[in-house]
């Protein structure tokens, strides 16, 4: 036995790659490198060197210290070092070589035989579809090269078309803008009302990027100080993107305070807007009576004709409530609440459980958008109004045929 020094670990362990032993262990070294061969000492304990013998059958002793770790060489592998000489170097041996290796689940020796395959035969079916390989015009083509040719790029470990990647990549890239975003302003957020108080003002209301909005939108909702959300209700209407728009309507008729309320709206009444209007519109059929009064109030804000006939409809509207009664046997007092507390009617009632009743309302801001709309006031009387309308409808068509 004789010791080597590290340089010549490294050569050793080239030529151990170039040989590929047939049977033993791998010696992975703390170099970087490998040696392949049958360990000598198994039994040495405590373990102080390793001395291994070479497929040159040359002996080597690695320090302890030299080794990181040792893989065991799988016997099919062995068994495979073993035979692979005595298959020719045909397309019928490699092939029959590949097939042995298939069942043995030696991957990367199949698909070796596999290429030295269609070296040999160019057009070797079988060995061509192992492969991955399909016709495509009548050449063989891997899957890569006809998605390449298609058109195709990987991503994320999927094939997709250019535009898929530029659509992922700018999500991608928002996504990470967006937190970037929340991180800044929640951090001018916090100097506000500090000796930074100044300059957590004026960062916010310069905010001109939209990737900021969802962020803007994340802090409103969370924001309990009234005039910090007016900071940041006046950079999401200056930013005006869809998604600021819609945060604004919203905050018009869902926020319980009602300065911030009228804040949204007058930033939103200064463009025309039919999306606003048609979330208005479509928040008069609302359940909630309190909710069909603050749309028919921003429908006033916003002054467009379209919303009348919506108006007219929700000059009365019906509503039901849930009486709380006492218990069974005994009277209470009780009284009709709307949704979110709205009051309704009162009384005393025997118990036996809630009660559904409907209310009737007579809608005043309904009213006051349609006067404010239209310049006319025929109160509460839909028929009347439904009148008016139609006449302004013909008269609009009887002048669009005489021009």
């Amino acid at each position: 036995m004789r010791r080597i020094a590290a340089s010549s670990i490294v050569l050793l362990a080239l030529l151990s790659a170039l040989v590929r032993p047939a049977y033993g262990e791998v010696f992975l070294l703390t170099t970087g490198g490998r040696v392949e061969g049958e360990l000598l000492n198994p039994d040495e304990r405590p373990r102080q060197r390793y001395v291994i013998r070479a497929p040159s059958g040359v002996r080597v002793t690695l320090e302890r210290s030299q080794v990181k770790q040792v893989l065991q060489v799988r016997p099919a592998r062995e068994e495979y070092e073993k035979i692979r000489a005595s298959y020719p170097d045909t397309v019928e041996g490699q092939w029959a070589l590949a097939e042995w290796c298939r069942t043995r689940r030696l991957l990367d020796e199949r698909k070796a035989h596999l290429e030295r395959i269609i070296a040999l035969d160019p057009d070797h079916e079988k060995a061509r579809k192992s492969l991955g390989y399909g016709k495509v015009n009548g050449r063989w083509a891997t899957q890569e090269e006809v998605m390449i040719a298609r058109g195709f790029k990987r991503y994320g470990g999927t094939w997709r078309t250019a535009q898929e990647i530029e659509l992922l990549e700018n999500k991608r890239k928002l996504e990470i803008a967006e937190k970037e975003w929340a991180q800044k302003i929640n951090r001018w957020r916090k100097w506000l009302g500090t000796n930074r108080d100044l300059d957590g003002r004026r960062n916010l209301l310069a905010i001109n990027d939209p990737a900021a909005v969802k962020a803007l939108i994340r802090a409103l909702d969370n924001e309990p100080i009234e005039q910090v959300c007016k900071i940041y209700i006046e950079v999401l209407a200056n930013l005006g993107t869809p998604a600021a728009i819609e945060a604004l309507a919203v905050c018009s008729l869902e926020d319980p305070v009602e300065e911030l309320r009228l804040t949204c709206l007058d930033y939103l009444k200064k463009g025309k807007r039919p999306e606003v209007v048609a979330f208005y519109v479509g928040r008069l059929g609302s359940k909630d009576n309190r909710m069909v009064n603050r749309a028919a109030l921003g429908l006033g804000y916003m002054k467009d004709p379209s919303s009348v006939g919506p108006l007219i409809d929700a000059l009365v509207t019906v509503h039901k409530y849930k009486i709380i009664t006492g218990s069974a046997g005994s009277l209470s007092p009780t009284f009709s609440t709307g949704p979110n507390g709205a009051p309704g009617g009162g009384g005393l009632s025997v118990g036996g459980g809630p009660k559904i009743i409907q209310r009737t309302h007579t809608n005043q801001s309904v009213l006051d958008a349609l006067v404010a709309i239209t310049g006319q006031n025929f109160n509460f009387d839909q028929q009347a109004w439904k009148y008016w309308l139609a006449s302004q409808r013909k008269r609009e068509t009887f002048d669009s045929r005489r021009d």
